[in-house]
């Protein structure tokens, strides 16, 4: 049998699907709110999702094997760069 990657677990894969399941629930209901053509919005995000799930798929193989653990640190420190900048963002006054 195959065994699977090191580093990936069940666990990681279940906090990983419930992360993603609460942001997906946060942008529906603030799409509820808004009011908006769910259709439109529902066309555009599955667009824009194709697009940057592959280009990152591309590019992900191409410095993946070029950098190795080096482009994952990057990735990671710019996540938590991006995510400093949002709750820093938020948490101003006006």
């Amino acid at each position: 049998m195959d065994n699977p990657p090191k580093g990936r677990s069940l666990a990681a894969l279940m906090a990983t699907a419930v992360g993603t399941s609460i942001d997906a629930m946060a942008v529906a209901i603030s799409l509820a709110f808004l009011q908006v053509n769910i259709v439109i919005v529902a066309v555009a995000i599955g667009l824009a999702t194709f697009v940057m799930s592959s280009g990152g798929m591309l590019v992900g193989r191409l410095v993946g094997h070029r950098l190795g653990r080096l482009a994952e640190l990057i990735a990671g420190l710019a996540l938590c760069g991006l995510g400093t900048m949002i709750l820093l963002e938020h948490l101003s006054p006006m």
